[in-house]
């Protein structure tokens, strides 16, 4: 595999002090939806609902209101997951582990070139990489992420200084889990990054930004932190800002995502207990007519799914924050905000089909270390299939043609210079022009529209269901 070279100075100075750091505050992402959406209710020959046959030519036509909040998104993931809507109780909640939601950073070759473990036959989450470190937010962890400024190019290296780093190639960044309390009272978390799908479109102009406009100002404060000699930074940025980009964020538990379909290379484990299959619904709503005919309206096919959910959200992403020490003996900074979404979408729940105006929002807050989810090692070799490593759903893999050694992405492959849509990303980054790049995502027709996710090696329907 063929590597660039990077000169992070400080970085590779403070790599081996890390683990020497107590961290007494951690930051959390609150993840929340508030979703406000209509829905069509009743078609019907009569004033009355779903009276008559389609051959007759409904002429009355009915919606009604939906609401979705994070609440309901954890009972469709425990329902597919467990078997059971209420499984993770009241008090859980959506969290992103080990956040960045701002575009002024990026990573190290180490966790940028590091691949998916495919010994298994499926992508189930555990990586293989030379970051050893189990922490990748940006305070905790000068080895795997790390600020960075606009540097005049946008994937190319910057001749002057040699720089391979530009912003806003990365954001959000993390892996999203569910956090409960289990039936023991203690603390649990879960690995759900695989039930959502992200994309971020890069716009470039002539500020090489790429992916995001902000009103920011950094400034210079001299080394102050703590410890070991080895461990001393001359000095480091700080800042305060206000970063936005557009973003689109799915949401599917149903067997159209190929991380829930066991007959894809992309299957996570989860058998899914609420998810469409031929026996209630042929096709899973993505292929309608995979139904048999029905003239009745109230036909009363498959039975009541209120856990069958996906949905799409397109909107800016407003990021607030500040960039400061989150601890005094940190040696780094890192951000600390608010991302509030205002999107419109659609979506498909309870067999329904639902037109979406709402927010979700990005809520961070410091908590005590070991109160709040963490998170897997990078090349955590004891994860074992499935849904105990991590999972980068933003990947942009080449076909395997193509691939030098297993599934291989434009940046291991040195087609892109700096870290993009690599294996670790939670997003997917759209480029205006890839420049010539085929990969399997940009050439087969075939994937569902419904879920962007460009880590899907293998769409799964045209084996699964044949249209009636």
């Amino acid at each position: 595999m063929k590597k660039m070279k990077l000169t992070l100075a400080a970085a590779v100075t403070l790599a081996a002090c890390v683990s020497t750091q107590v961290y007494a505050q951690v930051k959390q992402d609150i993840i929340t939806f508030a979703l406000a959406g209509q829905q069509q209710t009743s078609v019907s020959t009569t004033t009355g609902n779903n009276v008559g046959n389609f051959s007759a030519q409904p002429h009355y036509y009915k919606t009604g209101g939906i609401k979705v909040t994070d609440q309901d998104v954890i009972h469709y993931i425990g329902f597919v997951k467990h078997g059971n809507a209420n499984y993770y109780g009241k008090a859980a909640h959506l969290v992103l582990v080990q956040g960045e939601l701002s575009g002024f950073f990026n990573v190290t070759p180490d966790l940028g070139h590091s691949q998916v473990d495919d010994s298994s036959g499926y992508l189930d989450g555990d990586f293989s990489s030379d970051d050893s470190d189990a922490n990748t937010s940006l305070a905790n962890s000068l080895d795997s992420t790390y600020v960075t400024m606009s540097d005049g190019r946008h994937i190319t290296n910057n001749p002057v200084n040699g720089l391979l780093v530009p912003p806003g190639h990365m954001q959000p960044w993390g892996q999203i889990y569910v956090q409960f309390t289990d039936s023991v009272g203690d603390l649990t978390c879960e690995n759900v990054t695989y039930y959502f799908a992200l994309q971020v479109e890069e716009c470039y102009d002539c500020f090489y930004l790429n992916s995001f406009i902000s009103d920011a100002v950094f400034t210079t404060k001299a080394g102050s932190q703590a410890g070991p000699p080895c461990c001393s930074v001359g000095s480091t940025l700080i800042g305060k800002g206000r970063d936005r980009y557009y973003l689109t964020l799915s949401f599917d538990n149903t067997a159209n995502n190929p991380y829930l379909n066991p007959d894809s290379l992309n299957w996570a484990g989860d058998y899914g207990f609420g998810v469409l299959s031929a026996s209630t619904i042929p096709g899973d709503g993505i292929i309608p007519d995979a139904i048999p005919y029905s003239d009745p309206i109230l036909s009363h096919i498959g039975h009541n799914e209120p856990y069958v959910a996906r949905f799409t959200l397109n909107g800016i992403l407003t990021y607030t924050w500040t960039l400061n020490f989150l601890n005094k003996t940190d040696i780094a900074p890192d951000f600390l905000g608010t991302g509030s979404y205002v999107a419109n979408g659609y979506g498909f729940i309870g067999l329904y089909c639902n037109l979406f105006t709402g927010t979700a929002t990005f809520a961070e807050r410091l908590v005590k270390a070991g109160s709040c989810c963490t998170g897997e090692i990078w090349s955590d070799g004891s994860a074992t299939i499935y849904t105990t490593g991590w999972y980068g759903i933003g990947a942009e893999y080449l076909d395997t043609a193509d691939t030098i050694s297993g599934f291989e992405t434009l940046y291991d492959a040195g087609l892109y210079p700096t870290p993009l849509n690599v294996s670790t990303s939670l997003t997917y980054h759209e480029n205006f022009n890839r420049g010539g790049y085929e990969t399997k995502n940009a050439t087969d027709a075939t994937f569902p529209a419904a879920w962007p996710s460009p880590a899907v090696l293998q769409n799964v329907w045209e084996t699964v269901v044949t249209p009636y």
